[in-house]
C-alpha cells in the first residue's frame, strides 16, 4: 500500500491554483489588524473530502490473500491515533464483508441496515464485492454479484410497476366483445381495452400509440417496438391484427367468479401468447 493512502483518500488539492500568491503581501500590510487570524489572508485553504476509490482498488487487489495480513499492512500505513486517518477504517466495511458465517454449507453475509439487519445468502446479497471467508479467512470476491444484482433490478422494477413484467407471465386470454378481453398476469385477471389502429393515408405520417399491456410505441407501419411484456406479435399478444391495448384494468374477485366460477382459472383458452 502507498505510504500517502491516507491523504490520498481524505485531503484534496488547495483551491485556485493557477492563482499566483498565497496572501503574504496583505499579512505583512499596514492595512491587516493588529490580530490575526490563521486563515485571514488566505484564499484558497486546503479542503477536505472522501475519495474511497484508490482504497476500493488497493483492497480489489488483494483477493486470495489472508485477512490478518491485509488489516495488517492497512493499519502499518495508516496512524488510528490521527482522527483524520482513522476515519478511513470506518469505511472498510462498505467494501469488504466481515461478518460472513458458514450456514448448512454456504455463506451467509449480513444485509444492509435498511433491511433489518438480517442474514441472506452470499448468492443474493447485491451489496456484496469482497468478503472474507469464514473458514479460512480468505479474502474472495463475489462471483454471483452480477446475478444478485440483476435480481435486486427486477425487484424494483416490478415494485414500481405494481405487477409483473416477466413476458412468460403472461399466458392466456378470453375474448370477451370486440373491443374488450381479460388477461390473465401473474395469477391475477385485468381487463384490457382494445382499440384499432387507423388506417395509413398518404398525407400523415404514421402515427404512434402506447400499448399499455405491452408498455411500448406500437404503429400500423412499425409494428410494435421491443415490448417490456408479451409478445411483439399482435395476433398473438390479442388474436386479432391492427390493434393495441388503449386502457386495462384489474378485476375483482367477485367480477372473476360471476364469470369462471370459484376456480377464478377460467376454461381453457383458444389463445395463449408466445412465452
Amino acid at each position: 500500500m502507498r505510504d500517502d493512502m491516507d491523504k490520498v483518500i481524505v485531503e484534496r488539492p488547495r483551491r485556485g491554483g493557477g492563482v499566483q500568491g498565497d496572501g503574504r503581501g496583505f499579512r505583512n500590510s499596514r492595512e491587516r489588524g493588529s490580530h490575526l487570524g490563521m486563515k485571514r489572508g488566505h484564499d484558497h485553504p486546503k479542503g477536505l473530502n472522501e475519495n474511497l476509490a484508490p482504497l476500493k482498488r488497493w483492497l480489489h487487489k488483494q483477493v486470495h490473500r489472508p485477512w490478518d495480513k491485509v488489516y495488517a499492512e492497512l493499519c502499518s500505513g495508516i496512524d488510528r491515533r490521527s482522527t483524520v486517518q482513522a476515519h478511513i477504517f470506518e469505511h472498510i466495511d462498505q467494501f469488504v464483508e466481515r461478518g460472513a458465517v458458514m450456514r448448512d454449507g454456504q455463506v451467509w453475509v449480513n444485509s444492509p441496515r435498511w433491511r433489518g439487519g438480517r442474514r441472506v445468502p452470499l448468492r443474493e446479497a447485491a451489496h456484496v464485492e469482497l468478503f472474507v471467508h469464514p473458514v479460512t479467512g480468505i479474502v474472495l470476491p463475489n462471483r454471483r454479484l452480477r446475478e444478485a444484482r440483476q435480481a435486486q433490478q427486477e425487484a424494483y422494477r416490478v415494485a414500481r410497476a405494481g405487477w409483473p413484467t416477466d413476458k412468460k407471465r403472461h399466458t392466456v386470454f378470453h375474448v370477451i366483445d370486440e373491443f374488450t378481453q381479460w388477461h390473465r398476469i401473474d395469477g391475477c385477471w385485468f381487463e384490457v381495452t382494445i382499440a384499432p389502429l387507423p388506417e395509413l393515408r398518404r398525407t400523415v405520417l404514421d402515427v404512434t400509440y402506447y400499448d399499455v399491456l405491452r408498455r411500448c410505441p406500437v404503429s400500423r407501419r412499425g409494428g410494435c417496438e421491443k415490448p417490456a411484456f408479451g409478445s411483439p406479435d399482435h395476433r398473438e399478444m390479442y388474436g386479432r391484427d391492427h390493434v393495441y391495448a388503449a386502457a386495462m384494468c384489474k378485476l375483482s374477485l367477485q367480477r372473476v367468479r360471476e364469470r369462471f366460477g370459484d376456480s377464478c382459472e377460467g376454461p381453457v383458452p383458444k389463445h395463449r401468447a408466445r412465452a
